[in-house]
C-alpha cells in the first residue's frame, strides 16, 4: 500500500495528512527497486517553516537560524533517497528568478555522535546526516543501502537570502524515500562529513586564478564507501576525494554553472552512487581536495563531501564504479578567464 506524509516544523503546528492546500502528496514505487522487496518504497515531504525573509537593504539579506526541531520522514526505517528543496509560500521554486537563495541546510541527529568531529564545534549538532546549497544536489543510495533512522529527534541550522526589494516567505522541504527497516537485504550506510575547514564554519580562503586546498581525515571506519557528493561556492571547479593509504581515487564531484537569473552560480553538483565505490579501513588516510578557479580573491568560500559507508569486513565486495565518476573535474568557472565573473558569490 503506498502512503504518504507531509509534516511541518520551525513554529507551525505538526499534522500528518494527506493533503496540503487541495494538492495530494503521494508515495512513489522505485522502479529498479529489486523485485523481492517486501516493501513498497514511500516518499513523505518534510517541510521546514515558514521563514519570512526581509527586504534586502543594498540588495542583499541574510536570515541564519537554528532548526531546534524537524520531524523526521518515518521510524525504525532506512533512508534511501533525498531530494531537497526551497520553495515560495505557494510551492513554486524559490531561486534568484525571485531574488531567494538557499545558502545551505543542515539536517543532523543530536543523539549521534559525528563521526570527523565528535561533539566539538558544529559536531554539538550531533552527527550531520544530510546538507544542501543552492544546488540542491539530491543523493541517491544504491539499491539495497539506506541511512537507517535512529532513535530520538534532529535538528539542523539554516541560511536563506532575499537579493529582492521586497519581504518574502519561503520553505524548505525534503523528498525523503525510504523503507521499514524489517526489508530484507537492506544494508546500513553510516553518513561522514568531510570537510575543508571542518568542525567550524566550513569557510576557508582562496587565492585568484587556480587553487587545490587539500583536507585529510584519517579514518575512525572500516567498509565500503557508496555515496558522494560534494559542495562547493561560484568560482568552484569540484572535489576530487582519494584514498592516500590504498592510492585510490573514490570519487569526483564536479560543479555545473547556471544560465538565465542562475549565471555565474552553481546549479548542480554531480553525485558518486555505488555499490563499492572503494575500499575504506580504519587508519587509512582519506584525502578531500577543493578545486577552484576564481576571478578574484575570495576568503569565504567551502568545499564539503558528504559520504556513506556501508561498514562491513568484506571491504571488497561489491563491483567497480563507472570511471567517470572518478574523473578530476574540469568545469569552467564563469568569469574565470576574465574579470568580471560571479555575481552573486555563493
Amino acid at each position: 500500500m503506498r502512503t504518504s506524509r507531509w509534516w511541518r516544523a520551525g513554529g507551525l503546528l505538526l499534522a500528518g495528512t494527506l493533503a496540503v492546500a487541495g494538492t495530494t502528496i503521494s508515495g512513489s514505487v522505485r522502479a529498479e527497486a529489486p523485485a523481492d522487496l517486501s516493501a513498497v518504497e514511500t516518499a513523505t515531504t518534510v517541510r521546514v517553516g515558514p521563514f519570512l525573509l526581509p527586504p534586502a537593504p543594498m540588495g542583499e539579506a541574510h536570515v541564519n537560524r537554528p532548526i531546534p526541531s524537524i520531524p523526521k520522514p518515518c521510524e525504525d526505517c532506512f533512508i534511501t533517497a533525498i531530494e531537497p528543496r526551497f520553495v515560495t509560500a505557494d510551492g513554486q521554486r524559490a531561486d534568484m528568478s525571485k531574488g531567494l537563495m538557499l545558502h545551505h541546510v543542515v539536517i543532523a541527529e543530536p543523539g549521534a555522535t559525528d563521526v570527523t568531529c565528535g561533539r566539538n564545534g558544529v559536531g554539538a549538532l550531533g552527527r550531520r546526516l544530510f546538507a544542501a546549497g543552492d544546488e540542491r544536489t539530491p543523493i541517491r543510495l544504491p539499491d539495497g543501502f539506506g541511512f537507517q533512522v535512529q532513535p530520538g529527534p534532529w535538528a539542523g541550522i539554516i541560511e536563506m537570502m532575499n537579493h529582492s526589494d521586497t519581504p518574502q516567505v519561503v520553505f524548505f522541504e525534503t523528498v525523503v524515500h525510504h523503507v521499514p527497516a524489517s526489508t530484507p537485504g537492506m544494508k546500513s550506510v553510516t553518513p561522514v562529513w568531510l570537510d575543508a575547514a571542518n568542525c567550524g564554519t566550513s569557510e576557508f580562503a582562496v587565492p585568484a586564478g587556480k587553487s587545490a586546498t587539500p583536507w585529510t581525515w584519517k579514518s575512525t571506519l572500516t567498509g565500503r564507501i557508496v555515496a558522494a557528493g560534494g559542495h562547493v561556492h561560484a568560482g568552484g571547479v569540484g572535489l576530487t576525494l582519494d584514498n592516500v593509504t590504498t592510492d585510490q581515487r573514490i570519487c569526483s564531484s564536479r560543479a555545473g554553472y547556471g544560465t538565465g537569473a542562475m549565471e555565474g552560480m552553481i546549479s548542480r553538483m554531480s553525485t558518486c552512487s555505488w555499490d563499492s565505490l572503494g575500499a575504506l579501513r580504519a587508519g587509512d588516510e582519506l584525502l578531500l581536495t577543493s578545486l577552484y578557479n576564481a576571478h578574484e580573491p575570495m576568503n569565504d568560500v567551502m568545499g564539503i563531501m558528504l559520504i556513506g559507508v556501508h561498514e562491513t569486513d568484506d571491504v571488497d565486495g561489491g563491483t567497480r564504479a563507472p570511471e567517470w565518476m572518478r574523473r578530476t573535474p574540469q568545469t569552467h568557472v564563469p568569469g574565470s578567464d576574465h574579470h568580471g565573473g560571479p555575481g552573486h558569490g555563493h
